[in-house]
């Protein structure tokens, strides 16, 4: 039954995206107006809003979020959008205006671990990948690129979001893939000398590897894997952005996190990234997932004395 289900799926996504990129743009001013009158998630957007800026008025917010309601529509319609666009056409959408640092690190280490947050279009990364992407002479674009994913419940929209996510590396004919984040490490070891670009989203609410910070102003957990990964490995950890720079354009941006992370003390990788994270928030206050629970756990005991002994004072005023 869900092979039916994701072949529906399938072939109604492909048809609309067929049309017209600009048709994508108007049909998503018009979305973000009903999402907008509807009030989707509007308590959990208004919420996460203002706790990450208590400075900010309510106008102001309310204008984030009208904003943040055409970016998800953005970048949900440029996800349909690019199954049926060619690589030449993802690539005028996004770019890596400066990849120097990544070519240079990807010639000296065969395997780096990359840490990205939900910013820009995440689903467009693909598209400037292998010898068909917009650099052809070489670096980090002819690495292997995996993206480590979590299985979906239900069986249908897993192999839908597979089998998208798939496309963009056949296009580009890079010969990476998508593998669950539980396999990574496994497929690290198995061949030591391969070239791989290891891509972890690593901003979700985890259930656990859990990594305490403090994030937008407040205390935070953090996925563990991709630190687990580098570190456990003394693989490379590098932070990628995604700067939405106008509608629907994106550049690709690199910040080396740490290149020796054999005996790093635990948690400092993962909380530089969220510094790094936390600095692009920032800058572009709308760029970001805000529609999701991201502070919906509960800190544990040891959560708690770890974030105490770290940052100098309780990570709750109650407590």
């Amino acid at each position: 039954m869900h092979k039916i289900l994701f072949w529906i799926m399938w072939g109604t996504m492909y048809a609309v995206s067929l049309l017209p990129r600009g048709f994508f743009y108007f049909l998503s001013n018009v979305c973000a107006f009903f999402l907008n009158l509807l009030g989707y998630r509007r308590s959990v957007i208004d919420i996460n809003m203002a706790r990450s800026f208590p400075q900010a008025k309510y106008g102001e917010i309310k204008k984030w979020r009208k904003e943040y309601y055409r970016y998800m529509m953005d970048i949900t319609l440029e996800s349909i959008w690019a199954l049926s666009a060619s690589q030449k056409q993802i690539c005028e959408v996004v770019s890596v205006p400066d990849r120097s640092m990544m070519d240079d690190l990807c010639a000296r280490h065969p395997k780096v671990v990359i840490v990205m947050g939900h910013v820009g279009n995440w689903e467009l990364f693909g598209g400037v990948t292998g010898p068909g992407g917009p650099e052809v002479t070489g670096g980090f674009t002819r690495s292997n690129i995996y993206l480590s994913y979590k299985r979906a419940k239900n069986k249908a929209f897993d192999e839908f979001f597979v089998k998208m996510r798939m496309l963009a590396f056949r296009k580009s004919g890079n010969p990476g893939g998508i593998l669950e984040s539980k396999h990574i490490l496994r497929h690290i070891l198995k061949d030591r000398k391969a070239t791989g670009l290891y891509i972890f989203i690593a901003d979700q609410s985890p259930k656990e590897e859990r990594i305490v910070a403090e994030f937008l102003g407040q205390p935070t957990q953090f996925l563990g894997g991709a630190e687990y990964v580098a570190a456990k490995l003394g693989i490379p950890m590098v932070y990628m952005g995604l700067d939405r720079v106008a509608r629907g354009k994106y550049e690709i941006r690199f910040s080396l996190i740490e290149e020796n992370t054999k005996g790093v003390t635990h948690g400092e990788l993962t909380r530089k990234f969220a510094y790094f994270l936390q600095k692009d928030i920032f800058a572009n206050k709308v760029n970001w997932l805000w529609s999701h629970k991201r502070w919906k756990r509960d800190f544990t005991p040891d959560e708690i004395l770890e974030f105490e002994r770290i940052y100098g004072h309780k990570p709750f005023k109650n407590e």
